[in-house]
């Protein structure tokens, strides 16, 4: 027997519009999500280049002036940004297997 069965038409226009209002709320969580990620991403990702930029500079003025100890700071810094970095992952939403292809117009 169908669950739907003996329903008015005013239920079934409710209930499918309920159906319809979570499933795009789902999907708008999940791109804020993924968004969210991709956003921390590109902060780690911004962190590590800087860093490594300092540690460019250091070589390059090495002949100028001694700081071992300083890059030997920032050569452990870019090794912890590189772990920040590894450790950020960024959901990927496939939107086929949703039926949603239209989201990668």
């Amino acid at each position: 027997m169908n669950e739907y069965e003996g329903e008015t038409l005013k239920e079934a226009y409710k209930r499918g519009r309920f159906e319809t209002m979570q499933r795009y709320r789902a999907m708008l969580l999940m791109y804020r999500d993924q968004n969210k990620a991709g956003e921390a991403r590109h902060q780690e990702e911004l962190n590590k280049v800087r860093i490594a930029a300092k540690l460019e500079f250091l070589e390059e003025c090495e002949g100028l002036f001694s700081m071992y100890h300083e890059k030997k700071k920032i050569e452990f810094e870019l090794v912890l940004a590189e772990s920040k970095l590894e450790d950020v992952k960024v959901p990927i939403i496939d939107w086929f297997k949703l039926g949603e292809v239209m989201m990668y117009d």
